[in-house]
Parts: C-alpha cells; structure tokens; sequence
C-alpha cells in the first residue's frame, strides 16, 4: 500500500495486518518470512487491528524514525499510528484514542524539531460505522509520542488525502481528492484555498495515494488522474506542467531527471 526511503534501506507498508517491512536492495532477494531475521525484505511489525490498509508511510528526517498509518481492521473504527525507531529495532502503536477518537491517519508530513502533521479521515474499517463527522488535521510530538494540537481546519472533510512539508515552512495538502490547502503550522490555520477539480480534474488515488512527489531539488509535483501540476511555493499556487495520455493512479517517482 505505502513505500518509503531512507538513507540506503526500502520501506513497505502493506495490507493486511498493517505490516512494515525493510528492504536492503544492495544485498540478495530473500523470500519474506515472519521472524527469521535473514529475510530480505525482513518483517519487521505488523500491527493489526489497530492498523490493517496503511495509508501513509513517513520515513523521517532524523534518518532513524518511521512512521506508519491507517485505517483499522474489519468492522472497527478509529485507526493507530506506528512510530517505528530504526536503531532501537522497536516501535510504539497509539491508538486512535491516543491521537484524535474515532479518526485514522490518512497523509502525514514532517516537521523540524520532531513534528509532525497528521490529516485524518473519518472513514472507518471495512465494515465498521462511522463515528466522527469530520476529518481533522494534527500536530504530533514524536518524542513525547503525543498530539500537542488538532482541529477542522477545512469545513466538511471527509479525508485528507496527503500531505507535503515546503521549504518555507508551510505544509500543503488536498482534501477529498479536489480542495488544495495551504497550511500554516505555527499559526495552525489555513492560509489559502481552492477547488481545482475543475482545472485539473481529481488527485491520483489508491490506499496510499502519494498526490506529491518532490524532485531532487527540492520541487514539488503535483500528481492528478490525467494531469501533473508544478507547484509555485512563492505565490502557493498550482500550474499545469503536462498532460498524461494515461490514467496516473498512484504516485510517482524521479529516477535519473525523469519523473515516472
């Protein structure tokens, strides 16, 4: 469902059960077994109920620190969040209670100084009810491993979708797959916003959607179904920069000045 990078390891977060594996391409495949250590990828976790479909999956600046969130297995509600450190070889699960009731974590981006933001969805697992009205964005202490604010910051979000941290401090998002946010995380409020459903159609889609992808220089690439946006970080604002002759449906990659 979600994959990540870090330093010179591959990541996957995948359904179901809400397992992380960690994959060394420099050294032989090795078909994945629970609990043998000489595997590769190596199964590290899983972490069912609390997480089953992953959704997001952050490999963090501090080059140690992943972390990983969902929506909960069959008939619950209220998904977790694993925060896996690399070095310790352990992780914590919160639960939804330890975050925001009744909420999952869709999109995830980091912060400095060990932040992070987190966007919610109200949807619950397979079969579950839904309990929460609406979705909600997130502040979270990774060191404390607690939410130190949350709040609707968009009016009527069903999900938020992804996330993406700017150079300049600001974090951008999309809610439902059409709202493009621009949001402030020290003053935690939202600064602009816009439907652009109309302009460039709805956002790639999938259990991990990855909307943004950066490129080695730190721009940002906005990916929809039929469309790519280039993002314009001095005015906060979406353009055109190809059309795609096939359906985008989840993420993207750079590889070698190419975006694939």
């Amino acid at each position: 469902n979600t994959i990540a990078r870090q330093g010179d390891k591959f990541f996957v977060g995948g359904y179901g059960g809400g397992f992380l594996l960690e994959w060394d391409p420099s050294k032989p495949w090795v078909p994945t077994r629970k609990g043998d250590p000489n595997c590769n990828p190596k199964f590290l976790i899983e972490c069912t109920p609390d997480i089953n479909r992953p959704h997001d999956l952050l490999a963090c600046p501090d080059g140690r620190t992943l972390v990983l969130a969902g929506t909960p297995g069959y008939g619950f509600t209220g998904g977790g969040l694993l925060i896996w450190d690399r070095e310790a070889g352990k992780g914590t699960l919160l639960k939804h209670h330890d975050i925001i009731e009744w909420h999952s974590t869709m999109s995830l981006a980091a912060l400095p100084n060990g932040l992070i933001v987190g966007g919610t969805t109200v949807a619950a697992g397979t079969g579950g009810e839904r309990k929460a009205k609406e979705a909600e964005l997130y502040i979270l202490d990774l060191r404390q491993k607690k939410v130190i604010w949350h709040g609707r910051a968009l009016e009527g979000v069903y999900s938020y979708v992804d996330l993406c941290a700017g150079r300049n401090g600001l974090i951008y998002g999309f809610a439902d797959g059409r709202r493009f946010f621009v949001f402030d995380p020290q003053k935690r409020q939202v600064l602009h916003e816009e439907d652009v459903s109309k302009t460039f159609g709805g956002t790639s889609g999938g259990q991990g959607p990855r909307v943004f992808v950066k490129s080695p220089d730190g721009t940002i690439y906005v990916l929809f179904s039929h469309a790519i946006a280039r993002l314009d970080e001095t005015s906060g604002r979406l353009e055109l920069f190809a059309k795609s002759p096939v359906r985008i449906s989840v993420g993207g990659a750079f590889y070698s000045g190419r975006l694939f």
